[in-house]
This record gives C-alpha cells, structure tokens and sequence, in this order.
C-alpha cells in the first residue's frame, strides 16, 4: 500500500501563514465567546434537556454569588472552544495542503472528513443516549435521597460526558489508520479476535471501574467502532 510521504511544511514561510491564522482564530475565539456569554440564558434549556425531561420540575441550585457567574464564563468558553476548533482546523488544512502532493490532499480531505462526522455523531449519541443513560443509573441509586444538585457540577458533568463521547468517536479512525497502514489486518484479526474483545473489556474497566452495564456497553461501542474501522480504512485508500 503506498505510504504517506509527508512534504517540507515547516519552511519559514508557511510557519509564518500559521501563525497568521492563529492570530485571527484568538480574536475571532474571543469575540464569539463574548456573544455565546451573553446568549447563554437561551442556551441553557438545551443544555439541560437530558436532565429537566428526568427530573421533572426540580430546579438546579448555586450557593455562592459568584458562582453562577463563574459557570456561564467557563461552560460559554468550552461551547466557544467546541464551535470555533473545527474551523481552526479547517483553516490550518487550508494553509498547510498546499505544500502537499496530490494523494497526500485527497487522504487528508477524507480523514478530517471522517473524523468531522464521527465528532458530530458522537455529540449526538452523548446528548441523546449517553447522558440520559449515565443519570438514570445515578439517580437510581440517589431515590432514597432528596436530589439538590448544583448547576456548577451538573453542568460539567453534561460538558464531559459530551467530549468524552467525541472523543471515544475517533477511535474506529485511529484503527482504520493502523489498517491502513497493514499494522492490523482482517487475517490478523480473524485469528486473534478473542483477544481483542479481551483489550476492549480491559479498556472499558479503566474507564468506568464501577459499573459493570456500562462496562460491557463500552466494550460493545470498541468492538463496533474496530469493525467500522476496516470500511473507514477503505474509504481512505
């Protein structure tokens, strides 16, 4: 399989073009930061579905002053941060592909296209199914206790569960590149499959140590995720 060949992009000249871009990339950060600050009241509800649709009429509580006030600035920067680093990306491509070659182009249009549209769907699949899951379970062992949650530590529960799940999104992309570079083949996993279902259920216990459905859903989402990877990898061919 032809191997990536990677061309001199770290000439003076466009280090000089990325810099340029991550100047404008601050400014324009800052600003829709600014504007995502203020909407924030209209953005909460969304936030917040997964947990009004359980807990039906229970508000959410701060005990400080300030608190309410630190919690809009830090989950509008992480909102900010989400919307605006594709861009950044994109723009960065956009400065970098000129200086590769033509295979090189087209394999990278494809991998960040892919890895746009697996960051989409695990979105999805954290708002509308990991998250209403995760506080099923939780709630189910707090019913003998009266629920007061605060908004500072729900809100950031909601805002890690999401990157969590963008995050375990991207592995069938990290395999469908070791496939694609023949580190893993079909015939290698054919014979070693057991083995795999074993790496993933040990990955799943390090990422939820005490809660045995979740551990076997996330080796299910690992196995499912490596066997999308060979049709990824095909596609980036």
């Amino acid at each position: 399989m032809k191997r990536i060949i990677f061309p001199k992009i770290f000439a003076v000249d466009v280090l000089e073009r990325i810099r340029r871009e991550i100047i404008i990339y601050v400014f324009a950060f800052f600003i829709l930061w600014g504007f995502l600050f203020f909407f924030f009241p209209y953005l909460f509800p969304y936030l917040m579905f997964p947990y009004f649709k359980i807990l039906k009429g229970q508000p959410l509580v701060f005990t400080s002053l300030e608190e309410a006030l630190f919690v809009i600035l830090r989950a509008s920067f992480y909102l900010a941060l989400t919307i605006s680093l594709p861009f950044l990306l994109l723009r960065l491509w956009k400065t970098v592909s000129q200086e590769f070659y033509e295979p090189e182009k087209v394999f990278f249009k494809r991998l960040f296209f892919v890895s746009f549209f697996l960051g989409i769907l695990g979105f999805l699949v954290g708002y509308l199914l990991f998250i209403p899951v995760i506080l099923k379970i939780f709630l189910f062992f707090g019913r003998n206790f009266e629920a007061n949650l605060k908004i500072n530590y729900f809100l950031f529960f909601v805002l890690k569960v999401l990157l969590f799940s963008v995050f375990i999104f991207q592995i069938p992309l990290f395999f469908a590149l070791l496939i694609r570079e023949e580190l893993i083949t079909e015939e290698f996993y054919k014979k070693r499959r057991f083995y795999f279902l074993g790496f993933f259920y040990i990955l799943s216990l390090f990422l939820s140590p005490t809660d045995f459905f979740i551990q076997i859903l996330l080796t299910l989402f690992f196995f499912l995720f490596f066997r999308l990877a060979f049709v990824i990898a095909k596609f980036l061919k």
